[in-house]
């Protein structure tokens, strides 16, 4: 098929009557397929002709995504900004639309560049004579959109404990296959493009299982995420002002705007489909133009490359966006790191990134000035001395990001720094043997993945080393070096001592995601390096059979470990907003009236009070409803009630806490205490009543 372009004039008017319908659906129509058709049709017009005109020393398609990534940035960037000095209103939507298509339009007309759409759209692949070819790809989209519906089908609204309570065997049936047929076409196929479209649809189908089983939500953030969304959208702004998450906020406030889909929607498939969509197409461009691997073990490499889970990619939130897009950069560090003319770009990514997660963010921004120092032109010695501070200041760069957190959190100084050697323990061989080979080979790889981990970490450098191939990889190992001496400066000297007990570690344990993600290139070397000789030999070879094993065996055990698990291993004590839950927090309010209240109960009864009312009352800067964060909080009275006694002083002091009257103790059946707790709160509360699954009592002064 011929290529499609456009004279300057047809440009200006493409873009005119794009703007005019977004504008006009936004403002009057609100229909959604008008929305989604005008502002996907927007999105990939532009993306192509900043790709053509900012970034045509990028190879292939990356260019596009490059575009793509460049529209979302600025949105970050924009709605940052306004959200700083300004409010999130009306003007920063159309100030949005109209600085990314007058730059597009003004740089493209400047540089001269002719733009050429649909250059490989080939519709005679789809021919019948063709048919043979394309009978795989059909029976991996077949088999990927029958699973979609597959787990559409088994959605609930009552308690999910893990997934895998809900999915029988079919899905694994259906996984197993599609995972098969996929790899098989990977060494048989020389189409990379068709093939990461499958990949991709592979990847947004085991990333998007608790997005379609859990139709009230998954997880405790996302919730609070979209309440605040909500009051951004309502009010322009949030109280107390956040210093973090607008990038990421600025991503749904716009689509939502642009596509007239609801907050809620796009915010939770707003993860999963990015991870979808960057994950394998960066990768793949990092791999093969990067360090230069064939085609095959490029494509190969993406299906393992989730070996050690992608739990960060099944639930929306701005510290997992920043983990997919801090990824994302260091997939795309072979090519950052070879051409000048990369560094605006990574530099504007970086920044972007730093407004959605400065988690994230920190650690990409420190590398890019790594790379612009290089670049300078001063004398070996001051390289070396610039080096060095800059290096320095990496290494304490996250110790000191979650000081300040803290800090403003309104913690002292003295609560924060503080020494304390803690006890050094190594990754443990985990042995399961139960007689069900199944579940006990998957515990076998899933609970040892430290110690897996660790193996394939020290072979990867070992290989890296022996074959020469250092040089490709200094960045990689520099981030390396300096993310693990964050890790021991936060582990010797911040304390979280006044979170609650089972959170004390999660700010680590970031660490050794970022780290665990920065290191996925380093650890596909050994892939490269084992099979990229046995992908000339024949499909049914014993080398190539083995590969294929192993390729699907991980895609299923890391689909596994994903997600919750309840089962005779281990119970990972998930919970999740059930229908029981939504309609308890609307009788304890119409119970209540205009008197205040408080209310102990699990956090999901809380996400489930913040999705009905949002951030209605607050006591002494804390929620209303007992949570595990913020000083004097009500949380460990709720424990108390539900684990210890559940007596009338515990409900008393909570009470004294929040300075109300009035006091409402739910206790969920599926609590291993609750029947203990509900007996003894039947003895001294003043009334109760039953939700459901949930029980619900009240005390009064």
């Amino acid at each position: 098929m011929a290529m499609i372009t456009f004279s300057r004039q047809q440009h200006f008017a493409w873009q005119a009557i794009l703007l005019a319908v977004i504008i006009t659906n936004w403002q009057y129509l609100h229909w959604p397929i008008l929305g989604l058709i005008a502002g996907i049709f927007w999105l990939a017009f532009n993306a192509k002709k900043i790709g053509d005109t900012w970034f045509d020393f990028v190879p292939g398609s990356l260019k596009n995504i490059f575009g793509f990534l460049s529209i979302l940035f600025t949105f970050s960037l924009i709605y940052s900004l306004f959200y700083h000095f300004w409010l999130i209103n009306i003007w920063t939507f159309l100030s949005s639309l109209a600085i990314v298509t007058i730059t597009t339009e003004f740089s493209s007309w400047k540089k001269t560049i002719n733009h050429y759409f649909l250059p490989n759209l080939d519709f005679s692949t789809w021919s019948l004579r063709k048919l043979p070819k394309i009978i795989i790809p059909l029976a991996i989209l077949w088999t990927d959109l029958l699973m979609l519906w597959y787990v559409t089908k088994k959605a609930s609204t009552g308690l999910i404990r893990s997934p895998w309570e809900l999915l029988s065997y079919k899905f694994w049936i259906l996984l197993s296959i599609a995972s098969i047929l996929l790899i098989t076409w990977i060494l048989q196929s020389q189409k990379s493009q068709k093939t990461l479209f499958l990949v991709s649809l592979h990847f947004f189908v085991i990333s998007s299982i608790a997005l379609l089983l859990y139709p009230l939500g998954f997880g405790y953030d996302q919730f609070l995420h979209q309440s605040a969304l909500q009051v951004i959208k309502d009010t322009g702004t949030l109280k107390p002002h956040l210093f973090l998450y607008i990038g990421q906020y600025a991503w749904t406030l716009f689509l939502s705007d642009l596509w007239q889909i609801s907050l809620v929607k796009i915010n939770q498939y707003l993860v999963p489909v990015s991870f979808a969509l960057l994950w394998p197409y960066t990768l793949y461009y990092g791999l093969k133009y990067g360090l230069k691997w064939s085609t095959k073990i490029t494509l190969s490499s993406i299906l393992i490359s989730i070996i050690f889970g992608f739990n960060f990619a099944i639930m929306t939130t701005p510290q997992n966006l920043a983990f997919l897009l801090s990824a994302v950069f260091i997939f795309l560090l072979p090519l950052l790191q070879k051409n000048r003319r990369y560094l605006p770009f990574a530099t504007f990514f970086s920044l972007a990134l730093l407004t959605i997660h400065p988690l994230g963010g920190i650690s990409s921004f420190i590398l890019v000035l790594f790379l612009w120092w290089e670049k300078t032109k001063f004398s070996p010695l001051t390289k070396k001395i610039g080096n060095l501070g800059i290096y320095l200041s990496a290494t304490i760069s996250l110790p000191l990001f979650f000081a300040l957190y803290q800090y403003l959190a309104q913690k002292s100084w003295t609560n924060i720094f503080s020494l304390h050697v803690p006890q050094i323990t190594w990754p443990k061989l985990h042995w399961a043997q139960s007689y069900n080979f199944a579940l006990d080979f998957a515990h076998n790889l899933g609970q040892n993945a430290d110690l897996i981990f660790t193996i394939f970490f020290i072979l990867s450098a070992y290989l890296i080393f022996k074959k020469h191939k250092y040089l490709f990889f200094t960045k990689h190992y520099l981030l390396l070096s300096f993310l693990a001496l964050n890790y021991l400066i936060a582990l010797l000297f911040i304390s979280f001592s006044e979170q609650i007990d089972y959170q004390q570690n999660d700010y680590l344990l970031r660490i050794i995601l970022l780290f665990k993600l920065s290191s996925i290139p380093l650890l596909l070397t050994t892939w490269f390096f084992a099979w990229r000789t046995s992908l000339k030999k024949p499909l049914l070879h014993p080398n190539k059979i083995f590969l294929i094993t192993v390729s699907v065996i991980i895609i299923l055990t890391s689909t596994y470990f994903s997600y919750p698990l309840y089962d005779r291993y281990k119970n990972s004590q998930s919970f999740n907003v059930t229908a029981d839950d939504l309609e308890t927090v609307v009788l304890i309010a119409e119970s209540a009236g205009d008197e205040s209240y408080i209310v102990l109960a699990n956090q999901m009864l809380g996400a489930a009070a913040i999705d009905k009312y949002g951030f209605k009352h607050y006591y002494q800067n804390n929620f209303y409803y007992s949570m595990p964060v913020g000083n004097e909080n009500i949380y460990q009275e709720f424990l108390s009630m539900i684990e210890t006694k559940a007596d009338k002083e515990t409900a008393t002091r909570a009470m004294d806490k929040a300075q109300v009257g009035r006091l409402y103790f739910v206790v969920p059946n599926y609590w291993h205490s609750a029947k203990s707790a509900i007996t003894q709160a039947k003895e001294n509360a003043d009334s109760y009543f039953t939700v459901g699954k949930n029980t619900v009592f009240l005390y009064k002064r």
